[in-house]
């Protein structure tokens, strides 16, 4: 089962398992008083309440949950570190840096990373962090309700493997995915198939501008019409700061967003799109959730789409990987039975960046 919490819902999706694009079950559970703030528990009785009842109800008690943490403390970076580590003592190394060559906005966090390129002396790689005080709070929360939690991942990547399942995506695109839900914007650009920029924004007056319906079951907003579209304008300013600033500060004019997707919760979204079309000479691409689930569910079905954890992170470059599984495997041969070929196979694989507490 996949979850995300944000601060007025419980979003929810159930599937066979292997099998995420044949859900079993999905839907959202709102909460009657503010629980959460801007990622952050406030309220942990009442969330607990909300979260055991749904447990019960749905007979979830003891199901692997895999889910997403709030993008607001999500921190992105590249670094470099030497190129003869393995996995372990990379995390290893990270970690002893990081009152030194590597700073971060908190302390003790939650790490992975993954290899951009590998180097004669070093590697460089992207790591992503996020702080172990705002992430404990969740592993507690599904523990004490009956859950099995296993994987916390970030939704900007649980998205983007929705559209690499819908989407050939080529070398030279840089695609701008956007995250347009009723309380929050999240912009990332991927490239080469890993996030290169991103940007979080939280709605300011998220709470007094989408209330409850009467019948409990979706937030509809309490604004004018006026109002409406003076918040998508100002939302298409702000993805439009976000790509100059992409194209002339990170990329120093060499190249700038050439496609974009849209994923999230918010009722303008199609007109948004539509807007962007017209405006940007751009491709924008339409993701078609599997077996036509709201397009605010993408980031949940992403969660099914990654890799295993138990695969180990490919950590030096694939030659150097292969030619010390043969030497280990030559020598192996000779000491047990040379007359026996080997049946192993290489199943390292680049990380899916995902914060799995379960390797702190």
């Amino acid at each position: 089962m996949f979850l995300s919490i944000n601060d007025r819902s419980i979003r929810y999706l159930v599937c066979p398992k292997m099998k995420t694009d044949e859900h079993i079950d999905f839907g959202e559970v709102f909460f009657d008083q503010l629980v959460m703030e801007d990622g952050r528990i406030i309220n942990e009785a009442q969330l607990k309440r909300h979260l055991r009842t749904l447990v019960e109800q749905k007979k979830w008690r003891r199901a692997e949950l895999s889910f997403l943490v709030p993008d607001s403390f999500v921190t992105m970076r590249t670094e470099e570190i030497p190129n003869q580590l393995s996995n372990d003592e990379a995390k290893q190394y990270i970690r002893l840096q990081l009152e030194g060559s590597i700073r971060l906005p908190f302390k003790d966090p939650v790490l992975d990373f993954d290899v951009l390129n590998f180097g004669e002396e070093t590697n460089e790689i992207l790591l992503f962090a996020y702080p172990k005080e705002r992430l404990k709070p969740f592993e507690k929360l599904f523990n004490d309700v009956g859950l099995n939690p296993a994987v916390a991942d970030i939704s900007f990547l649980s998205g983007y493997r929705v559209y690499q399942s819908l989407h050939d995506a080529t070398d030279d695109e840089h695609l701008l995915m956007i995250q347009w839900n009723k309380l929050d914007l999240t912009l990332t650009v991927f490239h080469h198939n890993k996030p290169k920029f991103n940007r979080h924004v939280h709605s300011s007056n998220a709470y007094q501008a989408w209330q409850l319906d009467e019948a409990g079951k979706e937030l509809v907003s309490t604004l004018p019409k006026e109002e409406l579209e003076d918040e998508r304008d100002n939302t298409l300013i702000t993805i439009e700061r976000f790509m100059d600033f992409y194209q002339y500060s990170v990329l120093d004019g060499s190249a700038g967003v050439t496609d974009v997707a849209f994923l999230g919760d918010h009722p303008d979204l199609v007109q948004l799109k539509e807007t962007m079309a017209d405006r940007f000479d751009i491709s924008v691409k339409t993701l078609n959730l599997p077996r036509a689930l709201p397009n605010g569910y993408g980031a949940l079905i992403g969660l099914g789409y990654k890799e295993s954890s138990s695969k180990k992170k490919q950590v030096k470059p694939k030659s150097a990987v292969t030619k010390n599984k043969k030497s280990s495997r030559k020598q192996k041969e000779q000491q047990i039975e040379p007359s026996v070929e080997s049946g192993l196979k290489d199943d390292s694989t680049h990380s899916n960046q995902n914060l799995d507490h379960t390797e702190e």
